[in-house]
């Protein structure tokens, strides 16, 4: 299972899977010396995992004749985060520890205390970026299904969407709160999001319409924590609980 590579479905066929990223054929032919015999393994980021030889080698494409495929099972329960984009790199980091943790869905997200925010362009291409990022922390962590990076979105318009989950979690540094615990008590469905505010958390405004639309408010503690801690933090909490219910 070590070097595995990355293909998506549309390159792969019921016999042959075709590579033409060049960034894999340049680590596949010239970083780890792979030639013509050679095992190797693919997944396609949807669940499914290939192991073949490589058959053709050439400078736009490698070839690779399928000899295995096997499915991984999804776990009983998904995980969308709607975080707050923090500034620098942080939420490189964020991205790549969420992939690591299982987390299925990850919404980028504009709230009113938000310090970045980017026009279209440069949107578009940060969130190339972190889908790479992404890619990348499944190889590393033998991840199947890789997950799902949305666009960024104004916290408003995800709020307004909680009818696509059966729990909405709303960690918050002020209000009537409960532990993350206590909000999962009796919990049997399958599908959670959780949101995470900007540094200097959510407005008092955005916090009440969390509460109006279903949300539960928790919090993470006494400390108050930074964006990319208390992203991981939640995740990790959240999947210790709900695996030990499996």
């Amino acid at each position: 299972m070590h070097n595995r590579f990355f293909c998506p479905s549309e390159n792969i066929s019921e016999k042959v899977i075709t590579i033409n990223d060049k960034k894999e054929i340049h680590h596949i032919v010239d970083v780890l010396r792979f030639g013509i015999e050679s095992d190797i393994t693919i997944f396609n980021g949807e669940g499914f995992e290939f192991e073949g030889k490589i058959k053709e080698i050439s400078k736009n494409s490698i070839r690779i004749m399928i000899e295995n495929k096997y499915e991984s099972k999804r776990r009983p329960f998904e995980i969308t985060l709607a975080c707050a984009v923090p500034k620098k790199a942080k939420f490189d980091f964020i991205v790549e520890k969420l992939t690591e943790l299982g987390v299925d869905r990850i919404i980028p997200l504009e709230t009113e205390r938000s310090e970045v925010r980017y026009k279209k362009d440069r949107m578009l291409e940060k969130v190339g970026h972190w889908r790479q990022v992404a890619i990348n922390a499944s190889k590393q962590s033998q991840r199947s299904y890789i997950p799902q990076i949305e666009e960024v979105q104004n916290f408003k318009n995800v709020i307004s969407k909680l009818e696509n989950y059966d729990l909405a979690l709303f960690p918050t540094l002020e209000g009537e709160r409960v532990h993350l615990a206590e909000a999962l008590k009796g919990f049997k469905e399958r599908r959670i999001i959780i949101f995470i505010g900007p540094e200097g958390d959510f407005s008092e405004e955005e916090a009440d319409l969390a509460r109006k639309s279903g949300c539960k408010l928790v919090t993470l503690g006494e400390n108050v924590l930074k964006v990319d801690t208390a992203a991981i933090t939640v995740v990790a909490v959240l999947n210790s609980i709900l695996e030990s219910k499996i």
